[in-house]
């Protein structure tokens, strides 16, 4: 509701603007024709205004792309703590990806704007002012839309080169960062920047074919649009020799019809952001939107549930062996359950089966009967809270960080924190030590209020009194529900219900 009221105000500036051009166009005709102060400091009060305006436009161009780039990323931000994604793509999404809106909302927001509300107003003028004139303005409209077009096509596959250019370099750049000492102490560090080097002159290379055809569609087009002013001039010049049309209507008109074709010059300038915004916007909703099939069938899901693993095999993107291999095991319902096992057996990664962040890559998990393979991730999501080793977090106020940007309920917020002896300042912006970002991690998943809630290392580097407490908070509240925890900690394992070896 926000944004159509923002959208409205918008359209409101830009009619206000188009009468604004209208006007300056009618005042300087007068000037020119009478030359007296009076009309003058009209002229000069309206091109003032005109301007003021169009500022003030621009500016609230700008504000509408920073919402929507925020929107954007709290989104991506939410993905990333939710599940395992290429760091390339991430990088690019995050950065590359949502800057085009930035671009987008101040470089071809205003001409679309311009083309739809400002184009109609400066048509209905020439009619009333010379009809030859306005079927001239009328019938050379189409060309350049339509030469867009065709250029659109080669230039969206080109885009979409560069992009995916760009996101292997993000890739590469960040997996060689992060192994920057092992490569130094097997000596690989030139091998790895000549690797970087070519990867890098991929990307230049796409990026530039891109600029080409943006060089070539902003040329045809300031040449279509100028040969159709030039075509009202001269038609204007020799019906004034002629006689057929007065001297202030064809100044009125030739004053206007730069105006006219001016949304679409600038639309040409940009048309490669317009190319680019409609791409990354569908690479956003694409990494947003799950790729499973929505099934109603885990609205079924009981309360507590009962999971039961068959076999399950995981094996990560890019490794040989698997993480976890021929896993069953059967988590009871209503109970808390503990997960053991050596550093390294495959507790987190079960967790994240559990979780629906990742699918097995053999077996299957069935959820009170029914199995994740029928259910949509995202469904299946809203029904468990998780709570990872090592809980992010963000560049945002504490509240936020509890509340994920205000997609929890935090009534119950100040009572666990209590319990958790958790004393800070939620309306700052500031860092937390590894035993307070396992509580944050703890309280999230509760203040998610899901029947099944899976807990990785809650208590890692807790002392006794904080286990103990996150202990007692959780046997408070697993009334009804299953809480699966993954833990090497003697105090946990004998805290649960039920143990399981892996």
């Amino acid at each position: 509701m926000k944004r159509w009221k923002d959208g409205k105000f918008l359209a409101l500036l830009k009619f206000v603007e188009g009468i604004l051009i209208i006007l300056s166009a009618s005042f300087l005709v007068k000037l020119i024709n009478f030359r007296t102060e009076e009309i003058l400091f009209q002229a000069f009060a309206i091109f003032s205004a005109r301007f003021l305006i169009s500022n003030f436009a621009t500016k609230k161009f700008f504000q509408w792309s920073l919402k929507i780039q925020t929107d954007f990323r709290k989104k991506l931000h939410e993905e990333i703590w939710r599940r395992e994604i290429s760091s390339g793509e991430v990088l690019t999404l995050i950065f590359d990806t949502v800057q085009t809106a930035e671009e987008f909302f101040l470089k071809v927001a205003p001409n679309i704007s311009s083309i739809i509300i400002l184009l109609p107003m400066f048509l209905i003028c020439a009619i009333f002012t010379d009809k030859i004139t306005a079927a001239i303005l009328f019938v050379t409209l189409p060309v350049a839309p339509f030469l867009l077009y065709l250029i659109g096509k080669v230039t969206a596959e080109r885009n979409q080169r560069a992009w995916t250019e760009l996101q292997k370099l993000n890739g590469e750049f960040k997996e060689i960062l992060s192994a920057i000492t092992a490569l130094k102490i097997f000596g690989r560090i030139d091998a790895a920047a000549v690797r970087l080097k070519k990867t890098s002159e991929k990307s230049s290379a796409a990026t530039l074919d891109v600029l080409k055809f943006a060089f070539v569609s902003s040329f045809a087009l300031e040449l279509i649009t100028t040969l159709s002013i030039a075509l009202v001039a001269v038609t204007l010049g020799l019906r004034l020799v002629a006689g057929s049309v007065e001297f202030d209507a064809a100044l009125f008109l030739l004053i206007i019809a730069p105006e006219f074709f001016l949304p679409i010059r600038k639309l040409g300038i940009a048309f490669h952001v317009v190319i680019s915004a409609k791409s990354s916007l569908e690479r956003i909703k694409n990494f947003l939107s799950r790729e499973e099939k929505i099934s109603s069938k885990i609205e079924k899901l009981k309360v507590p549930p009962e999971i039961l693993v068959e076999n399950v095999s995981y094996t990560y993107p890019r490794k040989k062996n698997p993480a976890v291999s021929g896993i069953n095991l059967k988590i009871s319902a209503g109970k808390i359950t503990a997960i053991t096992g050596e550093s390294g057996a495959g507790k987190s990664t079960l967790l994240k089966l559990l979780a629906g962040l990742i699918l097995p890559t053999e077996g299957e998990i069935f959820f009170s009967e029914l199995p994740t393979s029928k259910m949509q991730r995202e469904s299946l999501w809203q029904k468990i809270s998780y709570s990872p080793q090592s809980p992010h977090l963000f560049d945002a106020t504490l509240t936020e960080n509890f509340s994920m940007f205000n997609q929890l309920d935090t009534k119950n917020l100040p009572e666990l924190l209590n319990a958790l002896d958790l004393k800070l300042n939620l309306s700052n912006v500031q860092k937390l030590s590894r035993g307070q970002l396992q509580r944050l991690g703890i309280i999230r998943a509760l203040l998610k209020n899901s029947s099944l809630i899976l807990l990785d290392e809650p208590t890692a580097g807790l002392d006794e009194i904080s286990e103990k407490k996150v202990l007692t908070l959780l046997k408070k509240i697993s009334s009804r529900k299953t809480i699966v925890i993954a833990t090497h900690r003697q105090a946990v394992i004998n805290f649960a219900d039920e143990i399981i070896c892996i």
